[in-house]
């Protein structure tokens, strides 16, 4: 390597999948230096979407919530679950992951909530926003990056009632990261979908599902434009379940996608290939049926312990959690197992690695080394 100009060095570490260059560090000072140098920080930022996906993996037994870390890139690799040092605060949610930073809320309090970075392990706290003397309250987050100002933002729609008869009120609120407040944008004409993970960040804009309306069958596709923080609505195919069914939001190989859960696990998924193009809906994969060994030969008695894990009541049987590149599916089954499907001969592969836990939720993560102090100011 000394042999080499340290522009080509940077180019080729910054290329490397997260973990791999944690692992750099520690080899010598001099790497460890390098590992530092903030040209690389800033070009593995932006070659991090050429890698297959990293997972961060929650779990939130036995005594208090902890994360992992899967990284899917080196196929080599059999020691892949690396246990990630967490905040001090014992039970959390993820409610976002965008550029290398994860948006964690503190699920004892609700109102507190924090930008981490997992491989760098510095966190900070945002300020408070909710009125806790507000009734019925419900809460709706996003979090995503402004490529052109290269900004983070949290976004939290907030929903309460003062009396059981009078009708829903809402509150949409702003934080970007490195400011000192939220910012008000008033209220929301739609009723956003909170249930599991509700946002999905394509195109510089947040999606969310809206909860079916009486006297209207299916749901509409709601976005929030991180530029001129407007929302609209997307446009869905004619024809097709979206049209007619409830469904989920995902992104896959950077498209927007809308999944379709069928009778007994099988999924139909469409894709919008050309953004914000009603024409340019397909219906992209049709999964089959599938029990992943993990859960045929799962013993009753050993998942009593976890029978408080909020990930045991999850209700979705299976979730789509993106495109690897080789062009397979990657799914979790019911918070238990993690499975790709390859749809060039409707084939599924079972993944397991050493150290899982027993109850989790993938979210998938752009690892990153940005600190969280040089993007807030």
């Amino acid at each position: 390597m000394e042999y080499l100009p340290c522009k080509i060095v940077l180019d080729i570490l910054s290329r490397l999948p997260v973990t791999s260059l944690l692992q750099f560090k520690l080899v010598c000072k001099a790497w460890h230096n390098l590992a530092q140098d903030p040209l690389l920080v800033s070009m593995h930022f932006y070659h991090a979407p050429e890698n297959d996906p990293c997972l961060i993996i929650h779990c939130d037994h036995p005594s208090r919530n902890q994360l992992y870390s899967l990284e899917l890139s080196d196929p080599e690799n059999d020691q892949r679950v690396n246990k990630l040092c967490v905040p001090m605060f014992p039970e959390f949610d993820i409610k976002g992951s965008c550029k290398g930073l994860l948006c964690l809320c503190d699920s004892s309090t609700r109102d507190s909530l924090y930008a981490y970075n997992p491989f760098t392990r510095n966190y900070v706290e945002l300020p408070k926003s909710i009125d806790e003397t507000l009734y019925d309250l419900s809460l709706v987050f996003g979090f995503g990056f402004n490529q052109k100002t290269k900004e983070y933002k949290v976004v939290k729609v907030v929903y309460w009632r003062i009396r059981t008869r009078y009708p829903l009120q809402s509150e949409v609120q702003v934080f970007t990261l490195g400011k000192p407040s939220w910012r008000s944008l008033g209220k929301i004409p739609h009723h956003l979908n909170a249930q599991g993970p509700s946002q999905v960040f394509v195109n510089g804009r947040l999606h969310w599902t809206t909860w079916p309306r009486r006297y209207r069958i299916g749901c509409l596709l709601i976005s929030f434009d991180l530029e001129d923080e407007q929302f609209r609505e997307v446009p869905k195919p004619d024809s097709g379940g979206l049209e007619r069914l409830n469904f989920d939001v995902v992104e896959l190989g950077g498209c927007l996608a809308g999944v379709l859960h069928q009778n007994y696990g099988q999924l139909e998924i469409w894709v919008m290939k050309e953004y914000d193009v009603k024409e340019s809906w397909i219906k992209e994969f049709n999964i089959a049926i599938h029990v992943p060994r993990g859960l045929e030969h799962a013993d009753r008695n050993s998942a009593e312990p976890f029978r408080d894990s909020k990930f045991y009541r999850k209700s979705s049987f299976v979730r789509v959690l993106g495109l690897l590149k080789n062009g397979e599916v990657l799914l979790e089954y019911k918070c238990r197992a993690l499975v790709t499907y390859d749809q060039k001969d409707g084939t599924f592969k079972d993944l397991t690695f050493p150290g899982m836990p027993y109850w989790f939720e993938a979210v998938v993560h752009e690892g990153s080394f940005n600190w969280i102090d040089t993007l807030t100011g």
